[in-house]
């Protein structure tokens, strides 16, 4: 019986769900000792005295630090990778001069307790001179500058386009306009940044936790001068990341130079608003649109502006926007596309990439667009979407886009049939006003790229008690990584999925991996542990033949047992055919295709109280395609977990900044998450499988299936309920709170509702 496509309880969760997990703060060595760090106040500051020799005072201080002591120290120059911008403003470790947002390190202790460490920072004299600050990407635009002597708070701009845009727009039919926004957000994982470094022999062991342990082990190495051998990090639980925690930050390496300085193990916790305020946010976008169309609903072209909020400083965030631009085509067959893309410096949290990565925003902006032209022309929305669908014998397509120099070609399921789905399954609901409570839907369809990268290792070994172990590089952070590869093993090797065993989230013994994000876990990991499979399986073989003499190819390894193909009678254990050592393959896998494209329709059925303007999903629905399912309990707790982001998105979440830049939600007192409650809805899900030509298994990522295209799809159902009940609207930004649904209803209509008879 195969073991892909099987569904197995996860191997991860029992340890898990008894309390028995281990994640960087649970990391307690002799002689631990603590970091605190003291933060900015103010959004933007010249820094005029920071003195840190009270705090130095204090009985059990062991150091205080400013920049300034800490020499050479810092972030690698280059990393993250950025994208070409006109000024680069590299976070330091800890601010020098001025201070740009509100949280950015200053000073930090290191004490032999906690508290002591949190006495010692409110010791600290610190006098700062306020300077002008801004927050949002296009208040920015216009403002003065985040970095004193920078000219301009936009960083660059990057014009993406293909096709003729000049020509699509030229007598078109039919043309709308929009500007969206969609307000920041933060990744908000229940374990919040922590980081735990020991000295050990020359170097240190770091536990961080982190989505990308090769990274932080290479901005370690780098700032603190070390080869990277020398370092060794490990992520071996964190509890989420969803994107927020993928880059190194300051505090990994300010904590690994301690306890390099200091030659004891120290440790630093974020407590809940430092990780709200410091950790890595995305979205703040702004985005001006313009869509031509044919009279019958055909597109013809997309042009605009995109102002891509950067924060304070360049972060990997850099790279979001591209990747939004580029899912702005969807599912359709778009001519031809002009953005402007303008990054622009705030005074704000760094971004970076949270589920979605940016895929949402493109959507978002795609899916309103195509909202628009339906109602300009008074055309069913869903009828307008499937006119444009991309069809199967379309594909390889080739999107227009180009990343370098490689063209991005479609490898899509079908859409037409998930959009099908979709609409068959919405065709009858009970829709319109009921009492005070009215109900909608709405549709939206997606394509999501899945995968990047190349050369990702994977190392599996076999010992003569039969236990295999493997090693994949990547760092899981609740995706089932242990389950996923387990299975794929125990079907490419032919082992019982009880004897095999899977370690993540070490950079020991490994070569470098890239991080677990960009739904690649499945693409890249799987590919890789499938490939190391293949090879030990292929090894074992050649000695069994050797042994039963008979041809490799006349030989049947499953469960653990060789048999001969067709005597069944004749067969050994596999594990005799281990030597004394062991039996060690390590391979990587790359793919002339790094990306493959998953694909799908979702709808949204919300109810929309008009008494108090409460908006209630209680059904969804989705159709998707993630080729070949490893295992469908994974897939569906992927596409169940992405749906509660983007239901976030799309209704409660907003990491609020004052126009001045003070933070307003470092707190889960202020910054609203989809809990239980929200989750209480009908979920409908229906699985495409087409196999991805992409790479050998054939599988496509899933892990932001279920967020990229909830927001329009929402937006959309909300604008259906309204108008049902007689309120014509327009919803340009998310997230739909009650208090901003009031003022869009009030903007309607003056001074009372617009409601159509």
């Amino acid at each position: 019986m195969s073991q892909i496509g099987t569904r197995r309880p996860r191997v991860e969760d029992e340890r898990l769900v008894t309390g028995r997990g281990r994640y960087a703060a649970d990391v307690r060595p002799p002689g631990l000792c603590h970091l605190a760090v003291l933060r900015s106040p103010l959004p933007h500051a010249r820094i005029r005295r920071l003195d840190v020799e009270a705090a130095r005072s204090l009985p059990g201080v062991l150091a205080a630090w400013t920049a300034a002591d800490l020499g050479s120290v810092g972030l690698p120059e280059g990393f993250p990778p950025l994208p070409p911008l006109e000024r680069v403003h590299r976070q330091p470790l800890l601010a020098e001069g001025e201070t740009c947002h509100q949280g950015e390190a200053l000073a930090v202790v290191v004490a032999l307790t906690p508290e002591v460490a949190a006495d010692a920072v409110e010791r600290i004299d610190l006098e700062l001179d306020p300077l002008p600050a801004v927050a949002g990407a296009d208040v920015a635009m216009a403002g003065p500058p985040v970095h004193e002597g920078d000219p301009a708070n936009a960083a660059g701009r990057l014009v993406i386009e293909f096709g003729d845009v000049e020509a699509a727009f030229a007598d078109a039919p039919v043309c709308v306009a929009a500007t969206l926004h969609a307000a920041r957000i933060c990744g908000a994982a229940m374990e919040p940044r922590a980081v735990t470094a020991i000295p050990e022999g020359d170097g240190l062991v770091v536990h961080a936790s982190t989505q990308s342990v090769f990274a932080v082990r290479q901005a370690v190495a780098d700032a603190l001068g070390l080869a990277v051998d020398q370092v060794r990090v490990l992520a071996e639980d964190v509890g989420g990341g969803f994107g927020a925690k993928g880059e190194p930050f300051p505090e990994e390496v300010l904590v690994a130079h301690a306890a390099r300085r200091l030659g004891r193990p120290v440790r630093w916790v974020a407590t809940r608003s430092e990780d709200g305020a410091t950790t890595s946010q995305s979205h703040g976008s702004v985005l001006e649109l313009e869509l031509a169309a044919e009279s019958d609903g055909r597109l013809r072209g997309l042009r605009g502006r995109f102002l891509h909020d950067l924060g304070a400083f360049a972060g990997s965030g850099t790279g979001q926007g591209g990747n939004a631009v580029m899912h702005m085509v969807s599912v359709y067959r778009l001519p031809a596309l002009r953005i402007a893309l303008v990054p622009v410096y705030t005074c704000e949290a760094r971004t970076g990439f949270i589920r979605g990565g940016g895929r949402e925003i493109g959507n978002f902006a795609i899916e309103r667009m195509v909202d628009l032209l339906a109602d300009r022309l008074g055309m069913d929305r869903a009828e307008v979407r499937a006119r444009n669908l991309l069809r199967p014998e379309q594909m390889p397509y080739d999107t227009g886009f180009r990343m370098g120099e490689v063209p991005v070609r479609y490898d899509l399921g079908d859409a037409p049939a998930m959009l099908a789905r979709v609409r068959e399954q919405v065709r009858d609901l009970p829709l319109g006003p009921e009492g005070s409570i009215t109900r909608g839907v709405g549709i939206a369809c997606y394509a999501e790229s899945t995968g990047f990268g190349q050369g990702e290792p994977a190392r599996v070994g076999i010992g003569r008690d039969g236990m295999v172990t493997v090693q994949v590089g990547s760092t899981p952070q609740g995706q089932g990584h242990q389950t996923m590869v387990t299975q794929v093993v125990a079907d490419r090797l032919g082992w019982r999925p009880e004897r095999i065993r899977v370690r993540t989230g070490d950079t020991r013994g490994l070569p470098f991996a890239l991080l677990t994000a960009g739904s690649r876990s499945a693409v890249h990991v799987g590919n890789a542990a499938a490939v190391a499979a293949r090879a030990a399986r292929r090894q074992l073989l050649q000695v069994a033949a050797a042994r039963l003499e008979v041809d490799p190819e006349d030989l049947v390894l499953s469960d653990g047992i060789v048999s001969v193909r067709g005597a069944p009678a004749r067969s050994l254990e596999a594990s005799e055919l281990v030597p004394e050592e062991g039996l060690e393959v390590e391979e990587r896998f790359s793919t002339d295709r790094p990306t493959t494209w998953a694909s799908g329709c979702h709808a949204a059925v919300v109810e929309v109280d008009l008494e108090t303007l409460r908006v209630d999903v209680v059904r969804y629905l989705i159709a998707h395609d993630c080729g070949r399912m490893i295992n469908p309990t994974l897939v569906e707790g992927q596409i169940h977990g992405g749906l509660a982001h983007g239901i976030g998105y799309a209704l409660f979440e907003d990491a609020r900044y004052d126009p001045d830049g003070t933070f307003r939600a470092p707190s889960f007192l202020d910054y609203s998450i989809v809990s239980a409650p929200e989750m209480r809805l009908d979920l409908w899900l229906d699985h495409f499988g087409e196999n991805s030509p992409a790479n050998p298994e054939g599988v496509r990522g899933v892990g932001e299936a279920g967020t990229i295209p909830v927001p329009a799809a929402i937006c959309s159902a909300v604008e259906d309920a309204l108008l049902r009940a007689g309120y014509r609207v327009r919803l340009d930004t998310i997230p739909i709170t009650g208090d901003a649904l009031f003022r869009v209803l009030q903007q309607a209509g003056g001074s009372e509702l617009e409601r159509d008879p």
